[in-house]
């Protein structure tokens, strides 16, 4: 049993809100970090029928090179993986601030564009189902082509994309109307870092990373049956014997996960938007934290001689495990980041 790596973090800055947060005021960090992943979010090198024929519905989707250049922008069907589904169009020449004769926007001009015109639209669009700032979905603005823009074409697009951890683009399938926000990932995936040290976008598992996914897991019967979830840390408790549990089959039995070294623990809890619009499973993960109370380096996956902090690891030499909430005597105090749930740095 242990405690939850993720805890929902404060204002969603480092998940699906991550976009919508930018949209909201583009003079903070996030608006910057919007910045350095454009070229996976905005095809404005493109141009094409895709884009000038998508209507309310439509599912598109873009490809990115190693060096994050849109390099494909299409129409598919919304049961196939895709990047974005459209809500609507926005002329801009219709926009205070914008006209015939303007440049084509910045992603910080767009910002106001975004929180304006674009999530009324995606409000519309929805029917009010609402848009979960700290889900794996966010609002987005994709402006035309600068070949488009250049001939006339002053609308952009406005709609509902998945994104990642650290806000790189993702793709889902089905409609939003349908889908599940709650974040979760597939079995065997290894989570690596954002900047902040925090687990961010899937990696091969022989690249560092934060996490290891293990199971998917059911909450309904364990979680109680509310009108909103319960507190991150007590979805940790009430979720930790099952994703011990978890941890153990994925690795082939108890006392492999023992000698591992490390902890089978809720990877991210249900936010109350998440849980009211419906989800209700949760992904279990193996980590560990170190001695600074950060995520430890995981290097390869836990099944084949996995690295921990660039060492092997050393089976402990007693099989207490912490209750959950309660760190052991050498685990991190009070430096954990703000809003991430302590995670034991004891024996699992």
């Amino acid at each position: 049993m242990a405690t939850s790596l993720l805890a929902v973090l404060a204002g969603g800055a480092v998940t699906g809100g991550l976009m919508a947060s930018a949209m909201d005021d583009p003079n903070t960090p996030a608006a910057d970090r919007i910045k350095a992943i454009v070229p996976q979010v905005d095809p404005r090198t493109l141009s094409g029928p895709a884009y000038a024929d998508a209507v309310p519905g439509t599912c598109l989707t873009w490809a990115v090179d190693e060096r994050d250049r849109v390099t494909s922008f299409s129409a598919v069907d919304c049961a196939e993986p895709h990047r974005f589904e459209v809500a609507g169009r926005i002329d801009l020449d219709e926009v205070p601030g914008f006209g015939r004769d303007a440049p084509l926007p910045d992603q910080d001009a767009l910002a106001t564009v975004g929180t304006d015109q674009c999530m009324p639209m995606v409000d519309g669009y929805t029917g009010g189902r609402q848009v979960d700032p700290e889900g794996r979905f966010t609002g987005l603005v994709v402006p035309p082509s600068a070949e488009g823009w250049d001939k006339g074409d002053h609308a952009v697009l406005c709609g509902i994309a998945a994104s990642e951890l650290d806000g790189r683009s993702a793709t889902s399938t089905g409609l939003f109307a349908d889908a599940d926000q709650h974040r979760r990932w597939d079995v065997g995936t290894c989570l690596g870092f954002t900047p902040e040290g925090l687990p961010g976008s899937p990696v091969p598992c022989s690249d560092d990373h934060s996490i290891e996914i293990v199971s998917d897991l059911e909450v309904t019967g364990i979680l109680p049956d509310e009108p909103l979830p319960p507190e991150p840390e007590v979805q940790s408790e009430l979720t930790a014997d099952a994703c011990h549990e978890a941890g153990a089959t994925y690795l082939g039995g108890a006392e492999a996960l023992r000698q591992s070294t490390l902890i089978s623990t809720l990877v991210h809890p249900i936010s109350p938007v998440s849980w009211e619009t419906g989800s209700r499973t949760i992904n279990c993960g193996l980590m560990k934290a170190n001695d600074a109370g950060a995520f430890s380096v995981l290097r390869g996956s836990a099944r084949q001689n996995v690295l921990i902090d660039g060492a092997a690891p050393v089976a402990p030499t007693t099989t207490a495990i912490p209750a959950p909430g309660a760190p052991a005597d050498d685990a991190p105090g009070d430096g954990a980041a703000p809003g991430v749930v302590p995670v034991p740095g004891g024996t699992p």
